[in-house]
């Protein structure tokens, strides 16, 4: 217990230090810092048990620009988590301690019966940029995504849009080789290595005509299929109208190798009175069944572009009001008809001073779902609330 406070102790006064380092190292440093404590709840029904764990999470970022051609970041993430989950879920910890990436960053400092304190570099980058070029090495996020829930494109790193908690979302261990060759249109290069040592490599362009964003990529997905995408950005009047696809097809045909099918078409609109609306769906056809057992399993699981979704259409919509400029609430839903399912997620969010936030989550799945010895469908249902304090450095 004394190296758990040496090393909370450590964390907050890092975090109080570094305003005053970056006035004093000027513009060739820069930080960014916060640190938040999130209360959280998992129920599966009312009579059964309830699940209550306690996160906190510290990120410091940091970025050096030693001159105008080159700049380096590097961006830790530490949590430290107690409650029931890590008493009574076996491979909890070890879910913490996993890297999906060729360099393992990710470490338990502490792993006790009831808490475990993780640390992890999930940014370390090198850039280079002249002129047009830009060229950047190491653990980035190569963001081809252009939807907000589903992102077939985002073959890098594919998000989780349940994880509300990680704003900045996974990287890649990549080479990423960048030449803009207009004010509106790229071309890349990039290709990353996983744990696995499995091989993601892709070019992709961007262009604008007719007032819309097209994009386009072809490569090589984890070394067995390739792929080829495309989407959209643009407008329809005042709305916003964007979609994007991707087709993997196996390089090899093998028995547990399966074509993959994505398509996602979304749309957004702010009204007059700032009240905010969103729709976005989600087709998804494979050779085969990708179905789930439970929702968490799903939830808590390792995120896979060609596993986006766990039925085959999903459709997605949100609505969101800033009731003052301080209080925002929002309401978010998913409907998966497969199996007869659904999501619903409400969420108010308080500032309480210009750093400083307050915000309740709540999330809730449902649906009918094979049980996994006897095939028979069977409703279940999964209910997670969270309460979460967040102070920006």
């Amino acid at each position: 217990m004394i190296r758990l406070s040496r090393l909370l102790i450590i964390i907050v006064w890092s975090n109080l230090s570094i305003p005053s380092f970056a006035q004093e190292e000027g513009s060739k440093h820069s930080f960014e810092s916060y640190i938040s404590n999130l209360q959280s709840v998992m129920i599966d029904s009312l009579n059964g048990n309830w699940i209550s764990d306690n996160l906190i999470h510290n990120r410091i970022n940091y970025f050096w620009y030693p001159n105008e051609h080159f700049s380096f970041s590097t961006q830790l993430r530490t949590r430290l988590v107690y409650g029931e989950s890590v008493k009574y879920i076996p491979s909890y910890a070890a879910s913490f301690e996993k890297d999906g990436g060729i360099m393992d960053l990710s470490v338990n400092l502490l792993s006790e019966k009831s808490f475990l304190l993780n640390t992890a570099i999930d940014r370390i980058y090198f850039s280079y940029s002249r002129g047009s070029f830009v060229g950047t090495l190491g653990r980035q996020r190569i963001n081809w995504g252009l939807n907000y829930v589903w992102n077939p494109n985002d073959i890098f790193n594919v998000q989780n849009y349940f994880d509300f908690d990680y704003v900045e979302k996974p990287g890649s261990d990549a080479i990423r080789l960048q030449y803009y060759t207009g004010a509106a249109s790229s071309l890349e290069l990039a290709a990353k290595a996983d744990h696995n040592q499995n091989i993601t490599s892709a070019a992709y362009y961007r262009f604008n005509k007719f007032g819309y964003d097209f994009q386009f990529l072809y490569g090589l997905f984890e070394s067995q299929d390739f792929v080829f995408g495309t989407g959209f950005s643009g407008h329809i009047s005042s709305a916003g109208f964007k979609g994007e696809a991707s087709y993997f097809k196996p390089i090899r045909n093998q028995g547990d190798t399966a074509s993959v099918f994505l398509a996602g078409i979304g749309a957004d609109y702010m009204l007059k009175n700032s009240l905010y609306l969103q729709v976005e769906g989600l087709y998804h056809y494979s050779d085969k069944s990708s179905g789930i057992s439970d929702f968490y399993s799903w939830y808590s699981g390792d995120l896979n572009v060609k596993k986006l979704a766990f039925t085959d259409v999903s459709v997605f919509a949100n609505i969101s009001y800033p009731f003052t400029p301080l209080l925002n609430a929002n309401l978010s839903c998913m409907i998966f008809p497969e199996i007869k399912g659904f999501f619903t997620g409400p969420s108010v969010n308080y500032s309480v001073s210009q750093n400083m936030e307050f915000s309740f989550i709540s999330q809730y799945f449902s649906g009918k779902i094979p049980d996994a010895v006897t095939g028979e469908k069977k409703r279940q249902s999964l209910f997670m609330g969270f309460i979460r304090f967040k102070l920006s450095f």
